[in-house]
C-alpha cells in the first residue's frame, strides 16, 4: 500500500514538474520572440507647411527602448527543475522602413529610382536612438489640408512598429502688395514708391528678395533690387524705391509699365510671385532755356551775342546748372555758362559770343543744352535746351570798290563830255 503511494507521488512530482517545464518554456519562448522595444520617439516635417508641388523632408526618431535584454536556461533532472536566468544586451535588427498613405498628394519621393522604402537600415543598441530622414513630395494639384500617412518599421527580432505622421498643404503665398505708387511723373522728377511684401502662409518663409524690371527703357529704379531675408508667418515688411526718368526725349512720355516680383523659399523650394503696375510720363514741369537775344544775322568774321535767361519750373530745387553749346569745331565764349544751385521758380541769365570767322556764309543751327543734378539723389539729368539759329553774310566792304569805281568812271565821262560840249561851242563862236 505505501508502495503504491509513494509511486503515485512521484508520478504526480513529475507531472507537475513536465507541466512546469511546459510553461516556462513557453514563457520564455515569447520573451525571446518579444525581442526589443523599438518605438518612433519624435518626427519633425520640414518645411512645417508644403505648397503643391513642393518636396519635403519628414525626420523620424527611431529609439530601441530596451536598456538590457534577459535570457533564460532551464535544466531539469528526473527530480530537480532548475533555472538559470542571465542579462544581455540585444540589438534591434531593422530591416525595413517604408511609408505608406491613402493619397497620391503627399508620396516618398523618387530620385533617380522607383525606390519607396529603406532597406537593411541596421542595428540599433539598447537605449540608443538614430534619425531617418523621409523624402516626401507634394502634388501639384494638392488641395489644402493635413494628411495623415504612416511610417512602417520592420524589425527583424522584435515587434514591427506603425506610426501615423501628419503632413500640412497650404497654397497661401508671398504677395506685393501697393502702398504708394505715383500714377504720372514729369521726365525730370524723381518719385519715392513704397509697396509691401506680405507673407500670408502659415509657416516662416525665408531668402525672400524682391527686384523691379521695366518694360522698355527710359525708366530707372533705384535700388533696383531689395533683400529682405526671412519673414515670419503672416509677417510683413515695407520695401521702397525711387523712380526717375533717364532720359528728356518726347519719345518717352506716354503709359509705361513695370513689375516687382519677389522671390522666396518654402524650405528649399523657390517661389515667385509678381505685381504689375504702371506711370504716366508728361512734361509737366521742367527746367527750360528761354531766348532773349539773338541777331537776325552777322557779317562774316563778326561775333554774334546770344542771351538766354534759365528757369527752374521744377517743383523742387536743383543743383549743380549749367548751359552748355552742344556744337563741336565751333569758338564759343563761354564754352559752358555755369549757374549753380536754382530754388523753385528762379531765372538766372547766360550769355554767350559766338566767332563766326569758323563758320560757312549761309545758316548754322547751334544747339544749347541744360545739364543739373537732382538734390534728392544726385542724379545728372541732361536735357535739349533750345536751338540758335545763325545767319552769316559776306561784309558789305567787298562791295564798296567796285561802286566806287563805278561812279568815278561817271564823273570823268560826264566831265569829259561836259569839256567837249564847250570846247565846240566856243569854236562856233570863234567862227
Amino acid at each position: 500500500m505505501r508502495a503504491r503511494i509513494r509511486k503515485n507521488t512521484r508520478f504526480v512530482i513529475t507531472l507537475f514538474s513536465a507541466v512546469l517545464l511546459l510553461l516556462l518554456l513557453v514563457m520564455a519562448s515569447a520573451s525571446a520572440a518579444e525581442g526589443p522595444a523599438v518605438m518612433i520617439a519624435n518626427y519633425t516635417v520640414e518645411p512645417k507647411v508644403l505648397m503643391p508641388g513642393d518636396t519635403g523632408t519628414i525626420t523620424i526618431t527611431i529609439e530601441n527602448m530596451d536598456t538590457q535584454s534577459s535570457e533564460t536556461k532551464i535544466e531539469t533532472s528526473q527530480d530537480l527543475l532548475t533555472k538559470t536566468t542571465t542579462a544581455s544586451t540585444i540589438s534591434a535588427e531593422i530591416d525595413c522602413i517604408r511609408l505608406s498613405s491613402g493619397t497620391r498628394d503627399i508620396e516618398w519621393r523618387s530620385e533617380g529610382s522607383k525606390r519607396s522604402e529603406y532597406y537593411n537600415v541596421g542595428a540599433l543598441g539598447p537605449g540608443k536612438s538614430m534619425t531617418i530622414p523621409i523624402p516626401i513630395k507634394a502634388a501639384s494639384y494638392a488641395h489644402d489640408g493635413t494628411y495623415t500617412l504612416e511610417v512602417y518599421i520592420e524589425v527583424d527580432n522584435g515587434k514591427n512598429v506603425r506610426h501615423p505622421v501628419h503632413v500640412k498643404i497650404d497654397s497661401s503665398s508671398v504677395e506685393i502688395l501697393e502702398k504708394d505708387i505715383p500714377s504720372e511723373i514729369s521726365l525730370s522728377e524723381s518719385k519715392q514708391i513704397a509697396i509691401v511684401v506680405a507673407n500670408n502662409r502659415p509657416n516662416s518663409v525665408r531668402g525672400v528678395d524682391v527686384c523691379v524690371k521695366s518694360e522698355g527703357k527710359g525708366l530707372e529704379f533705384t535700388p533696383e533690387r531689395i533683400f529682405v531675408g526671412d519673414l515670419e508667418a503672416y509677417g510683413k515688411k515695407e520695401v521702397n524705391f525711387t523712380l526717375q526718368t533717364q532720359t528728356f526725349k518726347e519719345s518717352l512720355m506716354g503709359n509705361r509699365e513695370f513689375s516687382f516680383e519677389v522671390a522666396y523659399k518654402n524650405g528649399d523650394n523657390v517661389h515667385h510671385n509678381e505685381l504689375k503696375s504702371s506711370v504716366l510720363v508728361k512734361s509737366i514741369a521742367d527746367v527750360r532755356l528761354i531766348l532773349v537775344n539773338a541777331p537776325e544775322f552777322v557779317f562774316e568774321g563778326d561775333i554774334a551775342r546770344i542771351d538766354f535767361d534759365v528757369a527752374n519750373g521744377m517743383v523742387k530745387d536743383i543743383k549743380a546748372v549749367s548751359v552748355v553749346p552742344a556744337i563741336e569745331g565751333l569758338r564759343i565764349l563761354p564754352s559752358e555758362y555755369f549757374i549753380g544751385d536754382m530754388e523753385v521758380g528762379d531765372v538766372f541769365s547766360a550769355s554767350f559770343d559766338v566767332y563766326t570767322r569758323d563758320l560757312g556764309i549761309g545758316d548754322t543751327t547751334i544747339p544749347f543744352t541744360v545739364v543739373f543734378k537732382d538734390v534728392d539723389t544726385d542724379k545728372q539729368y541732361e536735357m535739349q535746351g533750345y536751338e540758335v539759329h545763325v545767319e552769316v553774310r559776306k561784309p558789305q566792304q567787298s562791295e564798296l570798290p567796285n561802286q566806287m569805281l563805278f561812279g568815278t568812271l561817271l564823273v570823268i565821262l560826264v566831265l569829259v563830255v561836259l569839256a567837249v560840249w564847250v570846247r565846240v561851242k566856243r569854236k562856233r563862236k570863234v567862227e
